[in-house]
C-alpha cells in the first residue's frame, strides 16, 4: 500500500525550550502543521538586536500500519524566512536522547584536540582566573596572541575535565631558581584569556616541573574539526531551465552562530600615523556674502574654506555671532550653532534664527597640511592609578591637535583639544582637561578610574612652517631647457612651437634676450636658458630649438687682488667678446680662512651691445665687462651659512639639611 503525505508526521521532543535540558525523547505528540510558532518562539526585539540561536530537537517519521518501506526520505527547509538576518539550518546528532546542551557542544567544536604544546601550568590556576601562568624552557617558544588552547585536566581519566580558551595577551620573563648550588633559568608565560577559567586546574611548581613530575593538567593546541554537517536550502542566483545539468546558486554560506565582529576597510591611513593642523592661510580676515542662506536645524552652510579657530563673526537676525572652541554663540552666551574648522561646514541648532537671512561671514581662512603626529603614553599601575594626570609635550603642541585616550572597564574613552587649549570628549561625562600650546604643558581629569595595565595615549601635532601665497602675483609659465652645447652663437637661437594651429617663433639676440612670441634668456657659454611665452602653450606642445654653434676658447688668466680685493684682467684674444659668453670659475677662501676653498662659477649678463655686469651663482653682481676689449673688473664674493655652536654656563646652587 502506497504511502500518503498525511502519513509523514513530525513529533516533538520532550522539552520544546532553548534551556540546557531541552530536547532529550520524543514525547509522542505531532507538530501541528500550518500553525505559527508550532516549534520556534516569536522573535523579540532584544533576540533581533543582540542575536540568539534557537535549537529544537525533532523526529521524522511515518505512520502507517504496514512495514512499507519510505525509499529516498530527504528532509530539507522548503522555505527559508523573509527577514535575512534569520536562518534556518538542519542537523543531526545521532542520539534520541541527547539534550540541547549535547547538541550545542557539537556545534561549538568545531576546534578538536591537537598535540601537547610548550608550556606546564604553574602551580594551581583558580578558577574565574582571567589569566594563565605556564612554566617552559627558554628555548622553548611560547603561544601567541589569538592563539586557542586547550585546558585538560585528568586527561584520560573518569574525572577528565577540558576547556577551551583563546589568548589575548602574551607577556614573558625569565626567572632563576638553585639546584644543586647551580643557578638554572626557566621562562614564564603569562597568558591573559577572553574567558575566566571554570575550574582549579591544578599544575607543578618550577621545582616539581624540572625534576621532571607529571602534572595534572596539560595544555595542548587546537585544530580545525569539522564535527557536523548542517544543511540549509539557498535562492537560485538565475533561472533553471528543464533538461540543465547545473545551477547557480545566490551562496553556499549561511548565518551558523550570531557575531558582532564586522569589517571596516580602512584607506589612505598612514601606518605611522599624520595628524592634521590648521594654520592661517593669509594675513588678516576675509568677508564672505551668502544671500539667501536657510538656516534652520536640518541645514547646512559650507563655507568653502577651512577656518581657523576664534577668527569668524556675522551678524544672524540682528545678533552678533562670534565662534568659541567650536561653538557658535551670540552675545548672551546661546549656542545657535557649531562650526567644523577643517571642513568649515557650519550646523545650525534648535536656538538659531529659522528662515532665509543674507549672511556675511567674516573670516580667516585656514589650510590644513599634514604632517607626522607625534604620540605618547603612560602607564597606569596600581601605584599610578588615578583621575588626574599631567605632563609636558615634547616637541610643542600646535592648536587643535592633541586627543588624549584612556580606558576604562575595558572601553576606551578619547578627548580631542578644540582649538582653545579645552580637551572635550562627546560627553561631559568622559572628562575634561586643558593644554598650554606655549609650554606644551597638559592636564587631564577623567570621567571614571583608568583600568590598571592599560595606558593615557597622547597624540599630537607640531607647529610647522608655512607661508601664506595669499596676495601673491602669479608668475607666467617659464620653461627652461638645457641644449647641452657650449659656445653657441649669437642670435643664433630660434625657438619655435605650435599654438592653436598657429606657428610661434622666438629669436634670441645678440645679448641674449629672445623676442618675438616669448621672452627670456639664453647663455651661449653654456647653453642653458629659458622661455616665457606671451600666451600659455596648449598640454603637450613640443617646442623646436635652432641653433649655430663653434669651438669654445678657454684661458686661464692669474691676478692678484688688489687692497679691496677687486681683481683686473682681461679675457680674450684682443677682439670683440661675445656679450652673454662669459663663464669662469675661481677658487675661494672664507675672510677668517676657516673655510675650506670653494669653487664658485661666474657669468656676464648683457647690459647693453658693449658692457656687462659680472653675476655669481646667486645672481648678485660682482663686477662688470667691456665686451669690446674684454676688460673684466670684479670683486669675487659669495655668501655662504655656518654654523657656530654657542654655549652658555648654567650654575646650580644645592641646599641641604643638616
Amino acid at each position: 500500500m502506497a504511502i500518503e503525505t498525511k502519513e509523514l508526521v513530525i513529533y516533538e521532543s520532550e522539552r520544546l525550550s532553548d534551556t540546557p535540558d531541552g530536547g532529550e525523547i520524543y514525547n509522542g505528540q505531532v507538530v501541528q502543521d500550518g500553525l505559527s510558532n508550532n516549534l520556534f518562539n516569536d522573535i523579540s526585539e532584544l533576540d533581533r538586536t543582540m542575536g540568539d540561536v534557537s535549537m529544537r530537537k525533532i523526529f521524522p517519521a511515518v505512520t502507517t500500519e504496514d512495514t512499507d518501506l519510505l525509499m529516498g526520505a530527504t528532509v530539507f527547509v522548503s522555505e527559508l524566512p523573509k527577514d535575512p538576518n534569520v536562518s534556518a539550518l538542519i542537523f543531526g546528532t545521532g542520539s534520541w536522547t541527547d539534550q540541547r546542551s549535547a547538541a550545542q557542544g557539537r556545534v561549538e567544536n568545531y576546534l578538536g584536540r591537537g598535540g601537547q604544546i610548550a608550556g606546564t601550568p604553574l602551580d594551581t590556576q583558580g578558577k574565574g582566573m582571567r589569566a594563565l601562568q605556564c612554566v617552559m624552557f627558554p628555548e622553548e617558544a611560547e603561544s601567541a596572541v589569538g592563539d586557542t588552547i586547550i585546558l585538560v585536566s585528568n586527561e584520560g581519566k573518569v574525572t577528565e575535565h577540558e576547556q577551551f580558551v583563546r589568548i589575548t595577551k602574551v607577556e614573558t620573563r625569565i626567572a632563576i631558581m638553585i639546584i644543586e648550588d647551580k643557578p638554572v633559568q626557566y621562562k614564564i608565560a603569562t597568558y591573559t584569556l577572553n574567558d575566566p577559567l571554570d575550574a582549579d586546574y591544578v599544575g607543578l611548581s618550577a621545582r616539581q616541573w624540572f625534576n621532571g613530575a607529571q602534572s595534572t593538567t596539560i595544555i595542548r593546541e587546537s585544530m580545525l574539526a569539522d564535527t557536523d554537517l548542517y544543511y540549509s536550502s539557498t535562492q537560485l542566483k538565475e533561472d533553471a531551465n528543464v533538461g540543465e545539468y547545473t545551477v547557480q546558486a545566490q551562496s553556499m554560506f549561511t548565518q551558523l552562530i550570531p557575531s558582532a565582529q564586522t569589517e571596516t576597510p580602512i584607506l589612505d591611513i598612514d601606518a605611522a600615523a599624520e595628524s592634521t593642523v590648521l594654520v592661517p592661510g593669509r594675513d588678516g580676515t576675509i568677508t564672505a556674502n551668502f544671500p539667501s542662506t536657510v538656516v534652520g536645524v536640518s541645514q547646512n552652510l559650507f563655507i568653502g574654506s577651512s577656518v581657523m579657530p576664534s577668527s569668524m563673526s556675522f551678524t544672524l537676525a540682528g545678533q552678533s555671532i562670534s565662534d568659541q572652541g567650536g561653538l557658535l554663540k551670540n552675545a548672551q552666551g546661546t549656542q545657535v550653532g557649531t562650526i567644523d574648522y577643517q571642513r568649515g561646514l557650519i550646523q545650525w541648532t534648535a536656538s538659531a534664527s529659522a528662515g532665509t537671512h543674507n549672511l556675511t561671514i567674516t573670516f580667516t581662512p585656514a589650510a590644513t597640511p599634514k604632517q607626522r603626529g607625534q604620540s605618547y603614553a603612560i602607564p597606569v599601575t596600581i601605584a599610578s592609578q588615578s583621575m588626574n594626570f599631567t605632563g609636558v609635550l615634547v616637541p610643542k603642541p600646535s592648536a587643535g591637535s592633541l586627543s588624549i585616550s584612556y580606558m576604562s572597564q575595558g572601553r576606551f574613552y578619547e578627548l580631542h583639544d578644540e582649538g582653545s587649549g579645552q580637551l572635550k570628549g562627546s560627553n561631559a561625562a568622559y572628562g575634561s582637561g586643558v593644554v598650554n600650546y606655549e609650554t606644551g604643558t597638559w592636564l587631564l581629569t577623567t570621567g571614571a578610574l583608568p583600568d590598571v595595565d592599560s595606558v593615557i595615549l597622547l597624540q599630537w601635532g607640531t607647529p610647522i612652517t608655512t607661508f601664506s601665497r595669499a596676495n601673491l602675483a602669479v608668475m607666467p609659465a617659464k620653461f627652461e631647457f638645457d641644449l647641452e652645447r657650449e659656445g653657441l652663437a649669437a642670435s643664433s637661437v630660434v625657438v619655435t612651437w605650435l599654438l592653436e594651429g598657429v606657428e610661434k617663433t622666438a629669436t634670441s639676440n645678440a645679448q641674449g634676450k629672445f623676442t618675438g612670441d616669448a621672452t627670456g634668456e639664453i647663455n651661449y657659454a653654456s647653453g642653458k636658458g629659458f622661455i616665457i611665452p606671451n600666451k600659455l602653450p596648449q598640454k603637450s606642445t613640443i617646442f623646436s630649438i635652432n641653433y649655430s654653434y663653434g669651438t669654445p676658447l678657454t684661458q686661464q688668466k692669474t691676478a692678484l687682488p688688489d687692497v679691496d680685493q677687486k681683481l683686473t684682467f682681461t679675457v680674450g684674444t684682443g677682439t670683440a667678446i661675445q656679450p652673454n659668453s662669459i663663464e669662469f670659475s675661481m677658487y675661494l677662501r672664507s675672510e677668517d680662512s676657516s673655510a675650506s676653498a670653494l669653487n664658485v662659477i661666474f657669468r656676464d649678463v648683457p647690459v647693453n651691445a658693449s658692457t656687462g655686469n659680472i653675476i655669481n651663482e646667486a645672481g648678485e653682481i660682482v663686477g662688470t665687462v667691456v665686451y669690446a676689449t674684454g676688460a673684466v673688473e670684479m670683486t669675487p664674493k659669495v655668501k655662504q651659512t655656518k654654523l657656530i655652536p654657542q654655549y652658555e654656563p648654567v650654575s646650580y646652587t644645592l641646599y641641604g639639611a643638616a
